[in-house]
């Protein structure tokens, strides 16, 4: 491909930078026509990626990096230690109580089988190994043929770490009670007794003592070999999950979530690495130089760092849940050596010039060297253009050779649903990508040549234009949203002073009163509102169009054509009383091309416009015994009479019960007595609601005799 160093970089305009799918996705204030890029340019980006034989720099830069050996090992997930025999041969051990055996010509064979659940710890002892295990505390040693013996009981539930003491004594770093302990000759002894819960990691001094890590309280000891101790460093972080010693400096690796689970469990005998990062987990690499400086060296991108190594080239850490191994640089910060499929790099080790790495779910040996690789591979994550989208082209810039490839699919992780790797035709412009719409994108870049070297991939997408929804539309029914009753008036709230001394403050309730609307207020006789949700699967602005249709199948009558809200209110005092419906259509032509502009729709369920009141077709008023006797009979064409009511004089409306005892039909009779009217001439009226709000009223004067 010929490097494509000398064109600007293609933004939609205008745009805004946002991080997404762990790469730097350039969006605009944004809409599905414009054309939107993934940016790979920092080390942040390739947070998520995997890559053997590719370097990422600090500066976010690619260049082929050691060459990388991987060797299954099948009979374990989980590998908590190494160790390098005398033979050259590496020792790997896990969970199941394995120790197992790789070698150049056989790769990874099993070896040792210990009567324990873990091996969590190796050290090298002459032309062999010490085990640490747990949860039975115990340390083997194993011979270079492979035979073993017990070699201590610590009394304690783990042996994390293990270092050198001299003399064929090793100091052991413990669990569940922290401590610190010197074993000679089969014999433990309590070296230093921590506030800890577990003592999980441990170097040597060179001096004959050690340096050991927390579990609990995040605290780093330095015991002596004179068997002084003293605390040379108290993290933020809960936990130090790894040392290592450089040239008097001291690098310690802390971690705000647990690393380990089961580690200080009683109950829990099945210590796994963590399979998921609490909330805010981070891990945080410091050099601490004992009795002068510590200052933080480096956080990671990922949650955990489980290991640290001093070699020759720097420091190196071993992470998760992302397995990966990082080189410490300078300033605070870090090249990725290794980004591998696997959860978690559990530990590390140096033969040579060359570094071992192991791996957990799935258990695996990484060897890493020696010297550097002639092809390596970086495999971005899945990019989420977040719904379907259109891939155009993908490009790198840079010098030297390189080649990329590019699939697409509808899951994260990919799966077997994705398309199938494609290469293309590369040009000035990049390759253009051939995968079919869907809404990840995924491409592979690989590096030939010692010169290589790459600063930016990019990708660009763009949205498949979706229809809009217009869902759950409305139509109030008319005066449905109109509050009964008078508005309440202000009350100020009244202060008062006690006899003591002492202010109250209070307000009066407000007075109550019968008179309550029952109809329509006249402001909102007609008027009706609909409301509806409108969607879009892009994101797009939208516009509508209301339309209304008198009977099935008739044409539909423009009501408004461009309504930006998501409710309308319409006056229907213009529409014959009937039945109706109302279609509301979704426009997204504000925020595409033209021509690619799509629309949707809903139909109401059908209302009835109803403006014309019922009438009081009868009305008789008597005096009889102890009150007024009033016979009425109320119609209405379209709707259901909802209430009659009468009243005295123009006093309060008060509701009467029909005849049949419901107001659920367009004719309604009623049959009642008004008790209690005084003697003299009286008005007496009767009015009628139907459903839709419309009132009439009619009335007749009574004369009521004396007695």
């Amino acid at each position: 491909m010929t490097p494509a160093g000398t064109p600007a970089r293609t933004r939609a305009l205008p745009a805004a930078v946002i991080r997404a799918a762990a790469m730097l996705l350039l969006v605009t204030t944004a809409q599905a026509a414009d054309t939107q890029w993934w940016i790979a340019d920092s080390p942040d980006d390739y947070a998520k990626a995997e890559s053997h034989g590719v370097i990422v720099h600090q500066d976010g830069s690619l260049e082929l990096g050691p060459r990388v050996l991987t060797a299954p090992d099948d009979s374990m997930t989980t590998v908590w230690a190494l160790g390098v025999l005398k033979d050259g041969s590496v020792a790997l051990g896990g969970d199941k109580g394995r120790i197992d055996r790789w070698t150049e010509r056989g790769g990874v064979k099993p070896w040792v089988k210990l009567p324990v659940g873990q091996v969590l710890s190796l050290g090298t002892d002459g032309d062999g190994l010490v085990a640490g295990t747990g949860p039975e505390g115990l340390i083997y040693r194993i011979g270079a043929s492979g035979d073993t013996s017990l070699f201590a009981r610590t009394g304690e539930r783990y042996v994390w770490g293990l270092a050198p003491a001299g003399s064929g004594a090793w100091y052991a770093a413990t669990g569940t009670k922290g401590r610190l302990l010197r074993v000679t000759r089969g014999k433990s002894t309590i070296a230093f007794d921590s506030d800890e819960s577990n003592l999980v990691s441990i170097v040597s001094d060179g001096a004959g003592g050690v340096f050991a890590g927390g579990d609990s309280h995040g605290k780093v000891v330095h015991l002596t070999a004179q068997g002084r101790t003293t605390t040379v460093f108290d993290a933020g972080e809960d936990e130090i999950r790894a040392l290592a010693l450089v040239d008097g400096a001291l690098y310690a690796a802390g971690l705000s979530a647990p690393a380990v689970s089961g580690g200080g469990n009683e109950e829990d005998e099945t210590p796994s690495p963590a399979r998921a990062a609490a909330s805010g987990a981070r891990a945080v690499v410091y050099r601490i130089v004992p009795d002068s400086v510590a200052t933080t060296r480096w956080t990671s991108p990922q949650p955990y760092v489980y290991a640290l190594l001093a070699t020759p080239q720097g420091v190196l850490a071993a992470t998760g849940n992302r397995g990966g191994v990082y080189r410490l640089e300078g300033g605070e910060g870090a090249s990725q050596w290794l980004a591998a499929p696997q959860g978690q790099i559990t530990a590390l080790v140096a033969r040579g010039g060359e570094v071992y790495a192991a791996s957990a779910n799935p258990a695996a040996l990484l060897r890493l060297g020696p010297g550097k690789a002639e092809r390596g591979e970086l495999l971005s994550p899945a990019l989420d253009a977040r719904r379907i989208a259109r891939f155009g082209r993908v490009r790198w810039r840079g010098a030297g050779h390189a080649e990329l490839e590019a699939r697409s699919g509808n899951t994260d992780p990919p799966d077997t649903t994705w398309s199938p790797w494609k290469k293309g035709a590369n040009g000035a412009d990049g390759m253009r990508i051939e995968a079919p719409p869907a809404r990840y994108l995924q491409w592979k870049l690989t590096l030939t040549g010692t010169d290589t070297r790459i600063s930016t991939v990019e990708a660009s997408w763009r949205e498949q234009n979706l229809p809009p929804r217009v869902e759950e539309l409305k139509v109030s029914v008319q005066g449905q949203d109109v509050r009964e009753g008078e508005l309440s008036p202000r009350n100020e709230p009244i202060t008062q002073a006690l006899p003591g001394g002492q202010r109250v403050e209070y307000s009066l309730p407000p007075k109550s009163s019968a008179r309550s609307l029952r109809e329509v207020p006249v402001y909102a006789q007609g008027l009706r509102t609909a409301t509806w949700r409108g969607v879009d699967p892009n994101g797009d602005a939208l516009r509508y169009q209301l339309d209304l249709e008198a009977d099935p199948g008739s044409q539909w009558i423009p009501l408004e054509d461009d309504v930006r809200d998501n409710a309308y209110t319409f006056d229907t005092h213009a529409l014959p009383d009937g039945r109706y419906r109302l279609r509301v259509r979704a426009s997204d032509k504000d925020g595409n091309a033209a021509g690619e502009d799509r629309t949707g729709e809903a139909v109401s369920a059908p209302f009835t416009v109803d403006n014309t009141p019922p009438s009081v077709t009868s009305l008789e008023a008597n005096a009889g015994k102890g009150g007024i006797r009033v016979e009425a009979k109320a119609e209405d064409a379209e709707s259901t009479l909802s209430r009659l009511e009468v009243a005295v004089d123009g006093e309060d409306w008060r509701p009467v019960t029909p005849n049949g005892g419901f107001a659920d039909a367009r004719e309604v009779t009623i049959d009642t007595t008004v008790p209690g009217v005084q003697p003299g001439t009286h008005t007496i009226g009767v009015r009628a609601v139907d459903s839709a709000g419309n009132a009439t009223t009619r009335a007749r004067i009574v004369t009521v005799p004396g007695k």
